[in-house]
Formats: C-alpha cells, structure tokens, sequence
C-alpha cells in the first residue's frame, strides 16, 4: 500500500511540475483518473478511506462532458478490505473560468471483499476546478442505496483529465 501511494505522489509531481497552461479547445475523447482522501457514511460505521474517481466519454462543444464514471471509496473496517460507490452516466458543465459542476447516476454497489456484493440506485454530484492544463480539484459525494441501507460518501479528488 505505501509502494502505491509513493508511486501515485511521484506520478502527480512529475505531471503537474511538467504541465503548462495551454489553452487549447476542447473537444473529442476524454479519460481520466483521480485519487484523494473520502469518507463513507449513512446507515453503515463512518469510516475514512481512498477514494478513485474514473471517467471515459467525450467533449460536446466546448462546455459540455458527458462520459461514463466510477467513483468509489476503498475503506478497511477490522482489517478487511470493502468499497463502495456509484457508476453511470456522469456530466459536467465547464465555465470558461475553469470550474465546472458535475452530476452521475447510476448503479451503487457496496463490495465486501470476504464476503458478498450489495447493489442499488446510485447518485452523485461535485464542483471542480482545473487549476493547470489537464489537472482537476474535484469535491463531491454520492450517495447510493442498497437493499434498505443508505450510504453517502464524501471525496476530495485530484484528477489527471487527457481531452
């Protein structure tokens, strides 16, 4: 897990001390990925944990993301491992100035490693901001249901975006 995060940390230095401020149009294929602290709650304990944010879609004109996410929060309760979090249909709206507001529904699953999976509907939102070419500061949450419990879970993301 350390090798990880020294590994992660090295590739995020590297990225942002080599970015520039280009500003390019944006439009066409988009992916990316972020990582950063999260935090689940609801009907389950509250635990801290890592949380991954995954998206894959397209640019529509110069404003609009629409794309496939998954954000999850990788958390350990007693030593074992367990993830929850919402994959769908995502979309963002990005101002001129660099921030953006973004939504996803879904499919919320609840996995627990020793043991079984939990599915359900799902919901997220977040503000952003891209504070170089290609890097986003995300917050948000999702919150998702499974077989009566309901789970929210909090996240502060930094993300590498390639459009």
């Amino acid at each position: 897990m350390a090798r990880l995060v020294v590994f992660l940390g090295m590739v995020l230095c590297l990225s942002v001390a080599t970015a520039s401020d280009v500003a390019a149009q944006r439009r066409g294929f988009i992916i990316g990925f972020g990582a950063g602290p999260g935090f689940t709650t609801g009907d389950v304990d509250s635990r801290v944990g890592i949380a991954t944010d995954f998206k894959i879609g397209g640019m529509l004109g110069e404003s609009l993301q629409l794309y496939y996410s998954a954000k999850s929060n990788l958390l350990f309760y007693d030593g074992d491992p367990e993830a929850t979090g919402v994959s769908g249909i995502g979309a963002a709206y990005v101002l001129p100035s660099g921030f953006n507001i973004n939504g996803l529904a879904g499919l919320a699953t609840w996995v627990d490693f020793d043991g079984g999976t939990s599915n359900g509907f799902g919901l997220g939102a977040g503000v952003g901001y891209e504070f170089t070419d290609k890097w986003v500061f995300n917050v948000g949450g999702t919150f998702g249901v499974f077989e009566g419990d309901k789970v929210f879970n909090i996240a502060a993301t930094i993300s590498i975006l390639s459009h």
